[in-house]
């Protein structure tokens, strides 16, 4: 969807990297000509109102003792909620708290906030079970209906009570599109190297240092969390301007600099607050004041394992675009300052930032304490052009950093930030050593002593390292490498095979977390023959099973896991059904059903078309039939484009039947019409390939290949996508006249102001706005440099606008006010050549709206109906007669 990642709904070709717990279980199904999906029976086709009404999991926790679990469901999307704060798909603040009895089934609603229109999410056990802390927007006196900011909530089982901890906002970051506010916290009771997390969106700014502490990161009085204010900022910026302006006394400017004259944020509102609950004494004090940065960077707070103390590495500003040396990944780590220092956990602690030597000027990733809370581990770089990221000990005492791995070695990959998750590329093994994966093309893992007297590659011989490692009960390190279970003990200097089995080939972990307590067991998952998946506990120590392997399907999604029990949810299409499977009891158990409404609706059938690119390239489509598909009729066909996307089986991305808005594709079969998306593969090998040429290369044959089945109308095929997709609509009708209507929504037309605007809801961060915009990474994906002065021509000829004299083809364009990926002028120029020109278009403007285009439910209905009138009109004529080489109907049913 977005041209840039960081936005939903997304494909999962363009998402970043989550926790395997937060990720589809995929199946791999077989590549056939034409592959169906297995067939249903249904009375009504699916609409607006079920995709609203779709509840939805965030997260589901397991209580300590395993009996209960506490489940954060997303009510729909109803007409007395409050929206607002994101696309409404991802906004928390319709979160309920049920708590489920896995003893005897009891299901409770603890939070009923429907009444309010208030939210409850990120529900967190205490150590000893007996409370839940909690986000909540549940309003107070005279604040507002739905809560005007994020606060801290607990729950105390023993009084039944739920009691708001502080009136004053927690940071709890924005979601959709590039996130602010984020919060890299870790650590605390039970807590390991993994960031503590609310969902697979939203990183968690508070932890349990004990039954009765709680560390919070706060917001100073007065402040919304950017949950709340990251679209409201503009919108009030707004109304102020507009009152002074009519006042006449106050001048209105916001002033931006570089160079000699750069501007900075403001101090006082760019910090973070520190806090300690405790529970037990009712009381609270603050620890520090931390410095924030709003827009790319996280705020990452590391808990000793001695909870006397934490680390803290906070972003201070940003680099200039030409002072950048990005990673491959094009991570917004890489283009912030950091620093870090250390704070003791005590009332009004100072911040004592770390002295580094030259080459660890600047810090890039804070990784854990040693065993005994005296050091952490982190890389950095001498400069910020630099790519090169050795590993460095920082003691906490003195606040000195020293180098600890081989230098010029990098520790570490593109990744850098919590947004971008991936395992641990360093982990302590005991007070004196660290087991970290080094650069290389193979991504080895070393052995390297903390006063860096000594360093050896462990994994040299192997041929394959292991991408995992876990800590077990004894203190050791277990990974998997091809066909072995590998330990390191804390007195050894090698990695030692503990068990062989061929099945370790195709497992991961999938318990427990990264970075998590030791444990004595592990659970791996693997593919099932009949292409589910097939989990297994085994000892931690030797590797020898300690149950019966269990069985799960393809498409189940774990949320939580003890080792012994395990919560997934499974979407289907008559439901989302809740279960927890037991390694004891070699059984599952239903908890908790959601969108039963799905059960009723006749959905379109499923199938994959098999085709080759312009360039012969064996691509696969995806394909959705209308409910009432007749074999031997023509359908008109709605080409839904995505530049860079591949389809892969029928477990695809734009086959979901949970997607949202009008990105379920179903919702277009339903209205009669032959839903496509095929493959759009880009090449990235040639640093300077034109992404524009390469548009049709994927596209035109698919609809070559639908015709020649025999399901489409060659003179009835529309087109249809959204950010990058709007990009390839744009790009495509510039190029072929083949499609009879389309729709573009929130693409970029000209990559050389696109990557220049201000991001148009930057309103309101004094000093800062020129630097919230996102465009520098989604231009890096394509390789282009992020200063278009420096390869105009390169970027010129790849914009859409260039060619829009040729466009022939009717044009719905639909743009959002506050896009932050794809600002609104890049619709507006191109419409206004059109306009000039006389060609047939249509410029749709969503005041409010940002680049997802789905922030309220009225914009989302008036889009879809927009879109099926535009088709309706332009794609409406019948055909003469079926064809009599016309193919019948594909069998089965989806």
């Amino acid at each position: 969807m977005a041209s840039s990642n960081r936005n939903r709904p997304q494909p999962p070709e363009t998402r970043r990297a989550r926790p395997l717990r937060h990720r589809r279980l995929a199946a791999l199904l077989p590549a056939l000509l034409l592959t169906v999906a297995p067939a249903r029976l249904a009375a009504d086709p699916l609409n607006l109102d079920d995709v609203f009404a779709l509840e939805r999991i965030d997260r589901a926790v397991l209580s300590p003792d395993g009996q209960t679990a506490a489940v954060v469901v997303q009510r729909g999307a109803g007409p007395t909620e409050v929206y607002g704060r994101g696309l409404y798909q991802l906004d928390p603040g319709r979160g309920d708290i049920w708590l489920l009895s896995l003893k005897t089934g009891e299901r409770r609603n603890l939070t009923h906030g429907a009444a309010l229109a208030a939210g409850y999410w990120c529900a967190t056990w205490s150590p000893d079970g007996r409370k839940l802390a909690l986000l909540s927007t549940d309003a107070k006196g005279s604040e507002p209906r739905g809560g005007d900011n994020v606060r801290l909530y607990v729950w105390d089982s023993t009084s039944n009570a739920l009691s708001r901890l502080s009136d004053d906002g927690v940071m709890s970051q924005s979601v959709g599109g590039s996130p602010m506010g984020r919060v890299d916290l870790r650590g605390g009771d039970g807590g390991g190297g993994e960031t503590h997390r609310c969902s697979a969106e939203q990183t968690a700014p508070f932890a349990w240092l004990d039954n009765r502490r709680l560390l919070a990161v706060m917001l100073p009085a007065g402040t919304k969390a950017a949950l709340i204010d990251a679209l409201e900022r503009p919108a009030r910026h707004t109304e102020t301007v507009r009152a002074e302006i009519r006042a006449g006394r106050t001048p209105t400017v916001t002033a931006s600099g570089s160079g000699a004259e750069k501007t900075v944020g403001d101090p006082a509102v760019d910090t973070a607050r520190v806090r300690l609950f405790d529970l037990g004494a009712g009381s609270s004090a603050t620890i520090a004041a931390l410095p924030t940065y709003p827009f790319r960077g996280d705020l990452s707070i590391v808990i000793a394992p001695d909870l006397r103390r934490i680390a803290v590495m906070a972003t201070v500003g940003t680099i200039a675009a030409d002072q950048r040396a990005l990673g491959g990944s094009v991570d917004p780590a890489w283009t912030v300052e950091k620093r870090l220092g250390f704070v003791e956990l005590e009332p009004n602690a100072p911040l004592r930032w770390v002295r580094g030597s030259a080459d660890s000027r600047y810090p890039l990733e804070l990784y854990g304490w040693s065993p005994d809370s005296r050091r952490v581990a982190f890389r950095g770089r001498p400069d910020t052009r630099t790519t090169t990221t050795p590993l460095f000990v920082a003691d906490a005492a003195q606040a000195v950093a020293t180098g600890a791995g081989p230098p010029g070695v990098s520790a570490g990959g593109d990744s850098a930030s919590s947004e971008a998750w991936h395992e641990p590329d360093v982990l302590w093994l005991d007070e004196r050593r660290l087991l970290a994966r080094l650069s290389g093309s193979r991504g080895d893992w070393w052995l390297v002593e903390a006063d860096g007297k000594g360093s050896a590659n462990l994994t040299e011989d192997i041929a394959a390292p292991p991408s995992q490692f876990r800590r077990d009960s004894q203190g050791a390190l277990v990974g998997l490498a091809g066909d072995r279970l590998l330990r390191l003990s804390s007195t050894a200097s090698r990695l030692e095979a503990v068990s062989t089995d061929p099945m370790f080939a195709s497992e991961a972990m999938l318990w427990p977390a990264a970075g998590g307590a030791p444990t004595s067991s592990l659970v791996v998952a693997s593919r099932a023959p009949d292409g589910g998946q097939r989990l297994r506990q085994l000892s931690a120590q030797n590797g020898r099973p300690l149950a019966k392997p269990l069985a799960i399907p393809a498409k189940a999604q774990l949320l939580d896991s003890n080792g012994e029990s395990l919560l997934w949810q499974l979407p289907r299409q008559d439901g989302l059904f809740l279960q927890r499977t037991s390694f004891r009891e070699s059984r599952s158990q239903d908890l908790l059903t959601l969108d039963r409404n799905l059960g009723r609706v006749q959905w379109g059938r499923t199938l994959l078309i098999d085709y080759n690119g312009l360039d012969g390239q064996p691509l696969k489509g995806a394909v959705i039939l209308p409910p009432d598909y007749t074999a031997g009729r023509k359908y008109p066909v709605i080409t839904w484009v995505y530049a860079g996307y591949q389809v892969r089986n029928l477990d695809d991305y734009w086959l979901d039947p949970y997607l949202p808005a009008f990105y379920n594709l179903q919702l277009y079969a339903a209205k009669g019409y032959i839903v496509l998306a095929p493959s759009m593969p880009l090449n990235r090998a040639e640093p300077k390939n034109d992404m524009y040429l390469e548009l049709p290369k994927g596209v035109l044959p698919a609809v070559d290949r639908l015709v020649a089945l025999g399901l489409a109308d060659p003179d009835r095929v529309g087109l249809m996508g959204q950010s990058r997709g709007g990009y390839s609509v744009y790009g495509l009708v510039t190029q072929t006249r083949r499609f009879k209507a389309a729709v573009a929504m929130a693409g970029f037309t000209d990559l050389a102001a696109m990557a220049l605007q201000f991001d148009p809801a930057a309103r309101g961060y004094s000093g800062i706005e020129h630097e919230k915009s996102d465009n520098w990474w989604i231009v890096g994906q394509w390789g282009l440099p992020p200063i278009p002065s420096d390869d105009y021509a390169r970027y010129w000829r790849n914009s859409p606008l260039a060619y829009v004299d040729r466009v022939e083809t009717p044009l719905l364009l639909v743009h959002g006010e506050y896009d932050i990926r794809d600002p609104i002028g890049q619709a507006d120029a191109f419409f206004s050549a059109l306009y000039d020109k006389g060609k047939t278009a249509r410029l749709l403007r969503y005041w409010g709206e940002d680049h997802g285009l789905s922030e309220s439910p009225a914009n989302v209905r008036n889009i879809f109906e927009e879109t099926i009138r535009w088709f309706d009109k332009y794609l409406a004529a019948e055909p003469a007669a079926a064809s009599s080489g016309a193919a019948a109907a594909p069998r089965g049913g989806g």
